[in-house]
């Protein structure tokens, strides 16, 4: 009888412990058990598992993943942003040729000083000028700053010994499309026109258009 309720017992307090002890009982009525009740919560203690802390790093690595994803994407969006930042900057006044055309500009620097328009451009440093170049006869050229707000004339250089601007001259005189036809040829607002290895080139936006000196048809380049 003793020994069942030794059986009895340590059957128990393993069932209470949450584990399994090993215990070994003598075959005598008599006899204890051959583990204290300290060994048998020893036994069952040890047998805890360590499941819990690996899951809480499990669960840390996982967080960090996902944090490092979010960053990742958010420096891609900015760098993104950034790119199209400098874009814009790129562009620049060449975007904007303000209250003045191209064409008004032209027409104010040749009410200025008369001649035969070479080229006209929309500076893209930030001033907002139109530069218009104005070949007067031989060599001599006169670059001619347009304001792109006003239209006045705001600044003017003359360079008596441009390189080809006799050949220049003499080809643009002869043609039977100007500089203002080769705009008006182009339906954008252009930034820039200029006469180059034998027509003219127009630029509109990000736009590149090509205008003969014969007929005033504008063919896009590229």
């Amino acid at each position: 009888m003793k020994r069942n309720a030794v059986i009895a017992a340590l059957t128990a307090v393993a069932v209470i412990g949450g584990g399994a002890a090993a215990v070994a009982v003598s075959s005598g009525d008599d006899a204890p058990a051959t583990a204290s009740p300290a060994d048998r919560v020893s036994l069952v203690s040890g047998q805890e598992s360590t499941a819990p802390a690996d899951r809480d790093d499990d669960r840390d690595d996982q967080r960090d993943a996902k944090d490092d994803d979010r960053d990742d994407r958010r420096d891609d969006a900015k760098d993104d942003q950034d790119d199209q930042d400098d874009q814009r900057d790129d562009k620049g006044a060449a975007a904007d040729p303000g209250n003045v055309t191209v064409a008004q500009a032209i027409a104010a620097a040749l009410n200025h000083t008369s001649g035969t328009v070479l080229s006209a451009d929309l500076d893209d440093d930030g001033d907002r000028r139109w530069e218009v170049e104005v070949a007067t006869g031989g060599s001599t050229v006169h670059e001619i700053d347009v304001d792109s707000t006003t239209g006045k004339v705001v600044r003017t250089e003359t360079d008596r010994d441009e390189d080809d601007a006799a050949a220049e001259l003499k080809a643009v005189q002869g043609a039977k499309v100007s500089a203002r036809d080769a705009v008006a040829a182009v339906d954008a607002t252009v930034t820039s026109v200029e006469f180059d290895d034998g027509h003219w080139e127009v630029e509109a936006g990000e736009t590149d258009w090509t205008v003969p000196l014969d007929t005033a048809r504008a063919s896009r380049e590229g």
